[in-house]
């Protein structure tokens, strides 16, 4: 990875020299001179070293980095987006990876910020995002809303809904997404399973699940569905998320979770009795 802008990004802001820099990171002169003119390849320890330092001094390199990203490629149908991964990435993308009882099964999924990609990996015992430019001319796509047609999706590919799968409602749904290289989607994480789980359940309204699901909204997904659409991906580059900063998406999220719920919560209330159970729709 190579880290020469950050190196010169973190001696212009805080004014240092590279050598007050090399004692900061308790790293010799000549160690920061290598990396900074790639001759020599940064490990781990030290992207922990080097990020963390600049995150405890509020510079927030990975943010940074997103909005030039988006501000050079978003553009013409292009899009730049983010994928947390639980390994490291192997490139080309290879689509037989992927597990089948994803969101919306075989793919590879992306979101559209930086942020929500390292909420993801944050729980995880890994330190890479991986961004992407996508572009998005020739490619056929569907877009799903928090509506039933997303719940029941959702719980069709993650095999709660095995009794229903010759039903009409799955079969229309199925049918609308044959063709598409790309599924835009709201990005569901635990608390949205959990609440789906309750429709599919009969213990809530497709009403009151929706609300519910409204209330947790993360931001969109894409999922990669054909190698048309991988093929039409490019690898941008690599992003080194910190313990410190995933310490902080840990506790920003908690922050979330905890406001969420309380929405939930009140979704329940305010649409009580209100909708049909899953039971009315899949008759």
């Amino acid at each position: 990875m190579n880290v020469e802008k950050e190196i010169i990004l973190l001696c212009s802001i805080l004014n240092l020299t590279e050598t007050e820099l090399s004692k900061e990171l308790n790293v010799s002169y000549e160690t920061i001179n290598n990396w900074k003119h790639n001759r020599k390849n940064i490990d781990n320890s030290n992207l922990e070293k080097l990020y963390s330092f600049a995150f405890d001094r509020g510079i927030r390199i990975n943010n940074i980095y997103e909005q030039l990203l988006k501000e050079e490629y978003s553009f013409d149908n292009n899009l730049v987006l983010f994928h947390g991964a639980k390994k490291d990435l192997l490139m080309p993308i290879d689509l037989t990876k992927s597990k089948r009882s994803n969101d919306f099964g075989i793919g590879f999924y992306l979101s559209e910020s930086y942020l929500q990609a390292a909420n993801y990996i944050s729980a995880l015992n890994r330190n890479k995002v991986y961004a992407f430019n996508l572009n998005m001319n020739g490619l056929k796509t569907y877009k799903f809303v928090v509506d039933n047609d997303w719940m029941i999706a959702i719980a069709y590919f993650r095999g709660w809904l095995n009794e229903y799968n010759n039903h009409p409602f799955i079969l229309k749904v199925l049918e609308e997404l044959k063709d598409a290289d790309v599924i835009i989607a709201p990005i569901a994480d635990n608390r949205m399973f959990d609440i789906i789980n309750e429709f599919i359940e009969n213990e809530i309204t497709d009403e009151q699940c929706k609300h519910a699901l409204a209330a947790t909204n993360l931001g969109f997904q894409y999922v990669l569905k054909t190698q048309k659409a991988i093929d039409n991906l490019s690898f941008l580059r690599e992003m080194y998320v910190s313990s410190n900063e995933k310490d902080y998406c840990t506790n920003s999220r908690i922050s979330l979770t905890n406001n969420g719920l309380q929405k939930v919560k009140m979704a329940r209330i305010e649409y009580k009795g209100k909708g049909k159970y899953i039971e009315e729709i899949l008759k």
